[in-house]
């Protein structure tokens, strides 16, 4: 025996063809059962890197003392495996994580795996992952409706699942006859060779908006990393200033993040990534610089950063259709009802608007870069003047206490299309509404461009734009085409994606599981295939939403901290027309 194998304070026993992990409450009753010392001499290993595991693992995982009735793992696990008939028909048995058929990252720290208890029929569950090419199984007996594999269980079922699938088991045992199976539910899954490769940032903010509009300083700008066990790390937190869409050039060299800041809600911190950022006023530029003479204010919507980080476009001149709404789900309805797009030239310090972009007939807004810096895609609506007029002067709308989003909905309807433009060097050109994303009597936004460009994913609703119950994403080709609504989408919200650098996966946001958004991961395949999604469960938390993720091309040790230190110069406003 090779008594300092040890997992989460369990005895692991390697047995040649098997290996029986107990809990150390239970390894003086297993001692007593098993065949002497002679039986378990030769051990084949540890599990781990590098190990070549030949035979079947046996766990057990109790969230309190075990059964009187579990006295050896494998062969109280064989017992219950012995009444099973393969063929039988059960109740069946909801696997809440993963989805069937979903691909994980080769670099992701083990997930949890849940299903829905059933404490009416049962306290106990025997979980089984079996490889589906070497039918190797990993068995784990438990009290508990979730199961979280060590380090070295997670390696060896990733491993054997890259590209094949893995098929992941949960019985339900009876509560009379530990022995007897009363329910069932399987889903596959297999790991993709692709890593994920960069980390996700992402802002956490509290519920419903209209708290955290009162209280921007629990804004946090967060960085997490798939890989690790850990919690995501807070980059930025604490302002006195309401923090919304942040943006990284595509090389990681230049940050963006919008802000409130001393009454200026067009402000935009522009500052290149380092290891320790300190924010300063001339770090802030403002959108309410272009064409300040009109008396127009500007928020600057959805700023996007160029590839090169040469220049910065966004949504100015916008009057927003909004108001919050007592409801943690759901708690803002927005659209801008006016919108230009401009840009900002980092190096000459100069707002422009961009012609075929700022027709004053048309709101224009959520504007997106090719990869290769020469194109721009937006949503584009004709202006109402309807909405117009029952604004007024506001920048908000007065509802009812007992009307919710879908109310709002269905009295307020707007249809965004995509459409593109050369980018041109600033002179822009005509926009085409893109096929596939036009004219088909949906809301069509937030388009993003797959790093090779030959995808564009968008999100599309009914009606309206940004945290829609209804929402979709949808990909099609980069010229437009043929659309498909993606496998990774859940019952209610997603939104807020974003492409990794490599382009072989995206993340976004999603309500499936509670008010407070989460975070998804899915594989993208160089034909525009993607998998049912992966939750970045270390990501959630239960009383704050994570909102607006991008994965970030930069290396380890970039933005460890951002702080603000607290005369801007002023930029320049140039008309296009003299261009």
């Amino acid at each position: 025996m090779d008594p300092d194998v040890h997992e989460n304070g369990r005895m692991i026993v390697h047995t040649g063809h098997s290996s029986i992990f107990v809990s150390w409450k239970l390894v003086y009753f297993m001692l007593a059962s098993l065949c002497g010392a002679a039986a378990i001499a030769s051990c084949t290993g540890r599990v781990g890197e590098g190990f070549q595991h030949v035979g079947n693992v046996y766990l057990t995982d109790f969230s309190r003392e075990a059964p009187s009735i579990i006295v050896d793992a494998r062969q109280s696990i064989d017992a219950i495996l012995s009444a099973v008939k393969r063929d039988q028909v059960l109740p069946g048995l909801d696997i809440l994580d993963p989805y069937d058929g979903t691909i994980f990252p080769p670099d992701m720290a083990q997930p949890r795996f849940r299903w829905m208890p059933k404490p009416d029929w049962s306290f106990l569950y025997l979980v089984e992952s079996r490889s589906l090419r070497s039918g190797l199984v990993v068995y784990v007996l438990t009290d508990k409706s979730e199961w979280e594999p060590s380090e070295k269980v997670w390696t060896l079922i990733k491993d054997r699942s890259m590209n094949t699938a893995e098929c992941f088991t949960v019985y339900a045992l009876g509560e009379l006859s530990h022995d007897r199976i009363v329910a069932k539910g399987s889903v596959t899954f297999t790991t993709s060779t692709d890593p994920l490769g960069s980390p996700v940032m992402y802002i956490q903010l509290p519920l419903p908006f209209s708290r955290a509009k009162q209280s921007p300083g629990v804004f946090a700008l967060k960085l997490g990393d798939v890989a690790s066990r850990g919690k995501p790390r807070t980059v930025l937190s604490g302002m006195n200033a309401c923090m919304n869409c942040h943006a990284l050039s595509s090389d990681g060299r230049l940050f963006g993040i919008d802000i409130d800041y001393r009454g200026d809600k067009g402000g935009y911190i522009v500052k290149e990534v380092a290891s320790t950022m300190v924010i300063g006023e001339e770090d802030i530029i403002s959108w309410n610089d272009v064409r300040r003479s009109d008396g127009i204010d500007s928020a600057g919507f959805f700023s996007r950063i160029s590839p090169d980080g040469k220049f910065i476009v966004s949504t100015v001149k916008e009057k927003p259709f909004f108001t919050m709404i007592p409801d943690i789900e759901f708690s803002q309805f927005f659209f801008p009802v006016t919108g230009l797009i401009a840009f900002y030239d980092v190096e000459k310090k100069q707002f422009s608007l961009l012609p075929g972009a700022s027709d004053p007939d048309y709101v224009q807004t959520c504007p997106e870069w090719s990869p290769d810096g020469n194109w721009i895609v937006f949503a584009r609506t004709k202006r109402n003047p309807a909405l117009e007029s029952l604004l007024g002067d506001k920048r908000y709308i007065t509802i009812e206490p007992h009307e919710r989003i879908r109310d709002l909905n269905k009295k307020y309807r707007i249809h965004f299309e995509l459409c593109r433009i050369p980018f041109n060097g600033g002179k822009g050109g005509s926009p085409l509404p893109l096929a596939g994303a036009s004219g088909n009597g949906m809301s069509n936004y937030f388009p993003r461009w797959s790093p090779d460009g030959r995808w564009i994913v968008f999100t599309q609703s009914p009606t309206g734009l940004a945290i829609q119950p209804e929402s979709k994403l949808v990909i099609i080709p980069a010229e437009g085409g043929n659309p498909r609504t993606m496998q990774c989408n859940t019952d209610i919200m997603n939104s807020w994606h974003s492409w990794s650098p490599n382009g072989r996966w995206l993340v976004f946001s999603s309500k499936a599981n509670s008010p407070y958004t989460e975070l998804f991961l899915t594989h993208v395949d160089e034909d525009g295939n993607d998998s049912p999604p992966v939750i970045l469960s270390r990501f959630s938390s239960s009383r704050l939403a994570c909102v607006a993720p991008e994965i970030v091309n930069i290396p380890e040790g970039a933005m460890d901290s951002v702080t603000f230190s607290g005369s801007r110069e002023q930029p320049k406003y140039i008309d296009p027309n003299t261009r």
